[in-house]
């Protein structure tokens, strides 16, 4: 299972660091950033209505809204990383298996002769790709809605919202439509001066899952406003929308947790939504283990039971389009071994405009496929399946060890 071989690298890293920490003693003599909109210590109203909130709102107020892509993902990191890793890339072969399921061709061509360093390189090389036509009014009309100054939202795949006049149905967040014709909705963080827009898109469009891949808070910087309250006996009005915690359930996965949500609004209505959280996706980067995201998409599939599901982080195309992109990867690949994953980059994109932004989350979109794939039993887990997983977690340890260091720099340089 992924989920052991995950846990016996773990175990492995762990043992290391208390031998180092054994050798320390005894040679003693045994004696990110992104952009953000608002500040923790600032405070102003909500348009839509007030918050009364059951706990304090992460950030409240606004600053002056600034750049995401800026700090996105560190070029000269990723080719450091890469170095390194071919370093450790070995020249095994394996036994060729013919087979005619293209789930399995797929995963052989990738892991016999794509390392972890080509699909690097593979996305740096495709990085720029864009919509060829596309226009952005909407987007241009409505720059207080707007998380970051340098996040589009495109026009022609834009979430309008449903009831509301053309002046005020705006909100960043974009359909992405499945092979099998699933419904996604991508989207930025809340904001706290709009998130009665966000309750009212999940309700008007009938949204029964909720995905959030990020934090209220990362770092010193607000990525998503709170807009669910955090307690089961508790009710937070937002935006006009009472939103309790109708039930707690037990944790499906490692590090996902799940809520079930009951929301009224309107003369009576009320909704019920599905709230699945993962909080240690980190940004511009990816977990080491695919485990707990394969499992929580196949949950929020579940769930929703054919109605759109809600996916937002912060800017709501890294992480958010990452997670939608292994869907529909996984979708294509099943109908062609051959399929593309610049192409799922190209659909994706003229979707939700700028997704997937790091090479890094381009590497682990391959990685959660093969880890359905697995699931699926169209692929063994051998010994090429595990070398090709340990190859990957190699890499993202040395990338998060590189990336935290420059996130530490710039933090320093932010204080002075």
């Amino acid at each position: 299972m992924a989920a052991r071989l995950f846990a016996a690298i773990r175990f492995r890293d762990r043992k290391k660091k208390r031998e180092q920490q054994e050798r320390t003693s005894s040679a003693e003599g045994g004696g990110r950033t992104t952009g953000r909109r608002t500040s923790p210590n600032q405070q102003s109203p909500s348009p839509q209505g007030a918050q009364t909130q059951p706990s304090p709102a992460p950030t409240t107020g606004r600053a002056p809204k600034k750049d995401f892509i800026a700090n996105v993902y560190h070029e000269d990191v990723v080719e450091h990383a890469m170095d390194e890793q071919k370093k450790g890339d070995g020249d095994s072969k394996s036994t060729v298996v013919t087979t005619s399921d293209n789930r399995a061709m797929w995963a052989q061509n990738l892991i016999l002769k794509k390392p972890i360093r080509a699909l690097a390189k593979e996305f740096a090389a495709n990085k720029k790709i864009k919509p060829s036509d596309y226009t952005t009014e909407a987007y241009e009309k409505n720059d207080a809605k707007n998380r970051y100054n340098d996040i589009i939202c495109i026009d022609a795949t834009r979430v309008v919202l449903k009831d509301r006049p053309p002046e005020d149905d705006y909100i960043h967040a974009s359909w992405m439509s499945m092979p099998d014709g699933q419904k996604y909705i991508c989207t930025q963080g809340p904001l706290l001066e709009y998130v009665g827009d966000f309750w009212h898109m999940i309700t008007s469009e009938s949204s029964k899952v909720i995905v959030m891949l990020c934090n209220f808070n990362e770092g010193k910087h607000e990525k998503c406003c709170l807009y669910l309250p955090k307690e089961k006996k508790e009710v937070g009005n937002f935006g006009g929308f009472a939103v309790a915690v109708k039930a707690s359930k037990p944790d499906p996965f490692e590090n996902i947790k799940h809520t079930e949500l009951e929301v009224k609004y309107g003369e009576g209505k009320t909704f019920t939504v599905h709230h699945l959280a993962y909080f240690e996706w980190p940004d511009h980067t990816a977990p080491l283990n695919p485990g707990p995201t394969v499992g929580m998409l196949k949950l929020s599939r579940t769930l929703a039971a054919k109605h759109p599901i809600t996916v937002h982080c912060s800017a709501g195309i890294g992480r958010s389009a990452t997670f939608v992109a292994i869907d529909y990867a996984a979708q294509k690949i099943r109908e062609n071994a051959n399929a593309s994953m610049v192409d799922v980059i190209r659909d994706m994109r003229n979707q939700r405009y700028q997704a997937i932004q790091s090479a890094i989350q381009y590497v682990y979109l391959h990685i959660c496929v093969l880890e359905i794939f697995a699931g699926d039993g169209a692929i063994p887990r051998d010994s090429k399946f595990n070398e090709y997983m340990e190859s990957y977690v190699s890499m993202i340890k040395r990338y998060n060890k590189k990336v935290e260091a420059k996130q530490r720099e710039r933090e320093k340089n932010e204080e002075k």
